[in-house]
């Protein structure tokens, strides 16, 4: 299955489809135990303790869950003022260099992932959720940048310019 193909397209699209949902319902989530929160303390002067608890759960997750439906969608802030200036060569070999820096962190994180969870057991104070789930959106974002990368390179290889929004 190339990059350009229809059924890449559709599974693609259904993919960030699917991520950008997700990421709406941990936004309501988060909104939802911060307004409970803050309701609770001024209203009712109770603090809820699972609510900032949650809310620092599904911020995380939002927040790195976001990072790998941008990579997705090549949504990433990037200043290109130096390479929209260079030499078609230049230009390519930047790209190259780029999606190389990137695979070698996403590899860092995925290895890392694994050192990390061998025998960690600790789970939050209050809900008692896992830390492995919380650190388990690190490999989440790394593969969906992953992907995303990979794409970037075919492109780059069949001789498409470098997927950029701001050209």
């Amino acid at each position: 299955m190339n990059a350009d193909s229809p059924a890449t397209r559709g599974l693609l699209g259904w993919l960030r489809q699917t991520l950008e949902i997700a990421a709406g319902l941990l936004v309501l989530g988060v909104v939802f135990c911060v307004t409970a929160n803050v309701f609770g303390r001024f209203v009712l002067n109770y603090s809820y303790t699972w609510a900032e608890e949650l809310s620092r759960v599904l911020f995380i997750w939002l927040v790195l869950l976001g990072a790998g439906v941008g990579s997705l969608g090549n949504e990433h802030v990037a200043v290109t003022f130096f390479r929209d200036k260079a030499p078609g060569g230049l230009r390519k070999a930047a790209a190259l260099l780029s999606i190389a820096i990137v695979y070698i962190v996403c590899i860092c994180i995925l290895l890392g992932f694994k050192e990390v969870i061998s025998g960690y057991t600790s789970a939050t104070p209050m809900l008692g959720i896992p830390q492995t789930f919380l650190y388990s959106a690190m490999p989440v974002m790394a593969i969906l940048t992953m992907i995303a990368n990979t794409i970037a390179l075919v492109e780059l290889i069949r001789g498409a310019p470098f997927r950029s929004k701001t050209s």
